[in-house]
């Protein structure tokens, strides 16, 4: 799928850095070096993320989607290091430790970079974009490839703080200084970055941790300047034109929001087609049936990204264009970001109960909502679906995920047991699905925005003030 540009990260998007690079035991010796020696447990499956935060008392936890609530991992599994035997893989595992280097950011290792295509890279930076930094490590083994690079020149355009870190089997295989200079022509902006050595057989990784610490303290300052920016902004009052509306403003309301709905609708059908000859493409020349159901959930997630996105800046569009056509462009600069703010705390605070914050698609081939009642008030659904924690800020309405249920793993009932011919089925049926379903909740988000959009207006326009 086509990635598109990531947004800045909101005022209070927790900071954090994303641990990339080269194999698996030399990001987690460059994490055990940051966490001052202590080792995290190797729990997680290969294909998920771990998030390490923050936290009085220590706790890990495996969150999959189809689950309300995360699997807590008995402590003596964690220490046993034994594998985690869940009814499917997680997005992500979060460790939480009340270790000092983890009071000012949180670390996230992803998994190898060549397990994760260009669906899993879309995911792997808009994390980064998020948390604000990425920390890339230059191992032991092969060189950085273009992998490797393309990701590099994404991350860094995206204004996303870059550290290097080379560990010491990776300054003593093929030559560090080589490493470096072929990582440079490949990627020249680099050169602006900060590079340490990290010494992972003695812990040393002092220079690397103090000036990732301290850009983590500039940034949370940083966005909550910005955030306190916003707030001002919005807490000036605003006097709506003497003129009054435009004639026949509810009609043009309806006509926006409708016409840029179906635009939303129309651009993911087009990504789902798409999603389907990768997937008959993956069955026929990858991993064959066994695979699928690995390649489809990380491809939904990367989904669940895109229609979230989508659904943002689709909102924000109408939101500008309806106050443009209702009162005229000079007030829509300084009207359209205070009305998408209402927007997003009556939508987000009190949501449609239609509105479902994920979309599980089943072994049968069906795609079934999720309610966002059934994690309870204090905990969102479609936090579950993510492989980095949600922020409800992010868009004025609702985020969605989608994932596959976990008996789509079972090779009994899923695709992974089925004959090639029978998956190649499978999968034209389960992703109409996921089209059909994702198209009712998007239609029933944009509904929702044009009556909360409509009650707005007309509030405003029979007080004479804006909506404070």
């Amino acid at each position: 799928m086509a990635a598109p540009a990531p947004p800045p990260p909101p005022a209070d998007e927790p900071v954090a850095a994303v641990v990339v690079g080269a194999a698996a035991s030399s990001r987690s010796a460059v994490l055990t070096a940051f966490l001052d020696g202590e080792p995290l447990p190797d729990l997680r499956p290969p294909e998920s993320f771990l998030v390490v935060r923050h936290g009085t008392v220590e706790r890990i936890a495996a969150y999959l989607p189809g689950w309300s609530q995360p699997w807590i991992v008995p402590a003596r599994s964690a220490r046993s290091g034994a594998n985690l035997a869940l009814p499917r893989p997680p997005r992500r595992v979060e460790v939480i430790r009340p270790d000092t280097s983890l009071r000012r950011l949180s670390l996230v290792d992803s998994p190898d970079l060549e397990t994760l295509r260009s669906a899993g890279a879309t995911v792997l930076l808009d994390t980064a974009v998020r948390g604000g930094a990425l920390v890339f490590v230059v191992g032991a083994g092969p060189p950085p490839g273009q992998i490797e690079h393309e990701l590099l020149r994404r991350t860094l355009g995206a204004g996303v703080a870059v550290f290097v870190a080379i560990t010491a089997a990776g300054v003593q295989s093929a030559g560090g200084s080589f490493q470096r200079a072929e990582l440079l022509a490949a990627v020249p902006e680099l050169e602006q970055a900060p590079w340490h050595s990290v010494d992972a057989a003695t812990g040393d990784a002092v220079f690397l941790r103090r000036e990732v610490t301290d850009w983590a303290a500039r940034e949370a300052l940083h966005r909550a300047g910005a955030g306190l920016a916003d707030q001002l902004a919005f807490d000036e009052p605003l006097t709506l034109p003497s003129g009054g509306p435009a004639v026949g403003w509810s009609e043009r309301l309806d006509r926006v929001v409708r016409r840029i709905g179906q635009r939303v609708r129309h651009t993911l059908a087009i990504e789902l087609a798409n999603l389907h000859l990768a997937a008959v493409r993956e069955l026929l020349f990858g991993g064959g049936p066994a695979g699928i159901p690995g390649f489809l959930d990380r491809e939904l997630l990367t989904l669940s990204l895109h229609a979230s996105a989508a659904c943002a800046a689709g909102v924000d569009d109408a939101v500008d264009e309806a106050v443009e056509q209702v009162f005229g462009p000079d007030p829509a600069q300084r009207l359209g970001p205070l009305l998408r703010e209402q927007l997003r705390g009556r939508l987000l605070g009190d949501p449609p109960r239609a509105v479902a914050e994920g979309l599980l698609t089943t072994a049968a081939g069906r795609c079934e909502p999720v309610p966002s009642t059934v994690a309870g008030p204090s905990t969102m659904v479609v936090d579950v679906f993510a492989a980095y924690p949600v922020q409800r800020s992010r868009c004025t309405v609702p985020p969605i995920g989608v994932a596959l249920a976990a008996d789509c793993w079972h090779p009994r009932g899923g695709p992974s047991g089925m004959a090639p011919d029978q998956a190649r089925s499978w999968i034209q049926q389960a992703l109409r699905a996921v089209e059909i379903a994702l198209s009712q909740e998007i239609a029933l988000r944009f509904a929702a925005v044009r009556r909360g959009l409509a009650n707005l207006l007309a509030d405003a326009i029979d007080s004479g003030d804006a909506p404070g």
